[in-house]
This record gives structure tokens, C-alpha cells and sequence, in this order.
């Protein structure tokens, strides 16, 4: 368990942390595997599902191939899965949290790491915008993590404040917190998430938690 009325100010990732990205990759997957049935009258979606299990490092051009779609179609695939409205949802207590936190006036912030439609497609389909005081995508900002534009900026509007980042990848993700003195709690989802555990990641921040439903306030 970590209570986030630790803290003053409350930071969160999104792709993980919030939701499950694979439930992303596999709402675009659908609707890409959806447009070209309509398009050429081909069912393809058990071929992206087969890419993905077998870690196809190009799932487009691979179902292209195997269906004997014309090649340019690919540059169009990855428009429509970048730019669909996503079929997700957000992972067990995060609305309760976000609405208690919001309810005590507790100023919450989002960083992450994307395309600027993509990003705020996947904020749009979770229902979360009104919770944030600001949300930062790399894409907007300029610069992703771990660069600490984002972190600094938050830091910035609220000087002398202990600040928290809640996030899940430790490659990347509480390098630019760390520096700056914030806290930071890392959510494992060992089961589904899309990009693996690194073998030190324990060391990437002090706190580590197995979901987010165990977060309270």
C-alpha cells in the first residue's frame, strides 16, 4: 500500500499506469483488422493476434504479406491505428482515486510519453481530462522522458511542495523525479504490461507496488 496523502502534488503516467496499453495495441489492432474487411473483404484480425503473440517486429507489413494486400496500404494502417478512438479502460480504482484526490483539492498532473492525437485520443476515451491541472505529452512539450522539462515545469508551480510521480517503466520513467527530489512509486502489472521489467528495476525507485488498486488516499 502507498497513500498518496504523503504528498502535495500528485503526477501521473499514462500508457501502463493509468490503463492497460495492451489493451490499446489491441483495440487498434481490431480497428485496422475492421477497416480492411470492409476495404477488401478480407478477415486479417487473428493475423495481427498471431504477429503480436509471435513478436513480429513489423505486424503491418506481415499481415499485408500474408493477406496479399497492396504494400501501400501499410502507411495508411498505421494512421488509422494511430488515430482511432481507442476501446480501453482504466485500471481498477483509478477513477476513485483521481475523484478523491480531486474532491481535497490535491492539484494532479499527467506526463507522458506519445503523439499528440494518439495521447489525448486515449484521454478522451478514459474520461479523465477534467482531473489534470496540466498534462504534458512529450510530443507538445518537445522532449519524452527521462528529460526533465515536464517535471521541472510542475516543480516550478509549486516550489517547496513534496511532489509524487506514479509511473511504470524504469528505464525511462523516474530518472528526471529522482534528480529533482520527488518521491516516485512504481506500479509492477508484471502480467500485462507491454514493456518488460528491466533485471535492476528494482532499483529504479524505492517504492514499488503490484496494481494500482493498491494506491489509496
Amino acid at each position: 500500500m502507498a497513500n498518496l496523502l504523503d504528498y502535495d502534488v500528485i503526477v501521473f503516467d499514462l500508457d501502463d499506469t493509468l490503463y492497460s496499453e495492451m489493451d490499446y495495441i489491441l483495440s487498434g489492432y481490431k480497428f485496422s483488422s475492421d477497416l480492411i474487411e470492409r476495404l477488401y473483404s478480407k478477415n486479417t484480425y487473428e493475423t495481427f493476434i498471431k504477429a503480436l503473440n509471435e513478436k513480429v517486429p513489423d505486424v503491418f507489413s506481415y499481415v499485408i504479406s500474408e493477406h496479399k494486400l497492396p504494400t501501400i496500404l501499410k502507411e495508411h494502417l498505421i494512421l488509422s491505428y494511430r488515430y482511432h478512438t481507442p476501446n480501453i479502460k482504466l485500471h481498477e480504482g483509478v477513477m476513485s482515486i483521481l475523484e478523491k484526490l480531486n474532491k481535497k483539492n490535491i492539484p494532479i498532473y499527467l506526463i507522458t510519453d506519445g503523439r499528440s492525437i494518439t495521447q489525448r485520443l486515449k484521454i478522451v476515451s478514459l474520461d479523465i481530462e477534467c482531473f489534470f491541472e496540466y498534462i504534458f505529452i512529450s510530443e507538445e512539450v518537445g522532449v519524452g522522458k527521462p528529460e526533465p522539462d515536464s517535471f521541472i515545469a510542475i516543480q516550478r508551480e509549486h516550489p517547496n511542495k513534496s511532489i509524487v510521480y506514479v509511473a511504470d517503466n524504469p528505464k525511462k520513467d523516474f530518472i528526471a523525479p529522482e534528480r529533482l527530489g520527488w518521491s516516485s512509486i512504481g506500479i509492477l502489472n508484471k502480467y500485462t504490461r507491454v514493456h518488460p521489467l528491466t533485471n535492476n528495476y528494482i532499483q529504479a525507485t524505492s517504492v514499488w507496488i503490484d496494481e494500482f488498486k493498491e494506491l489509496t488516499c
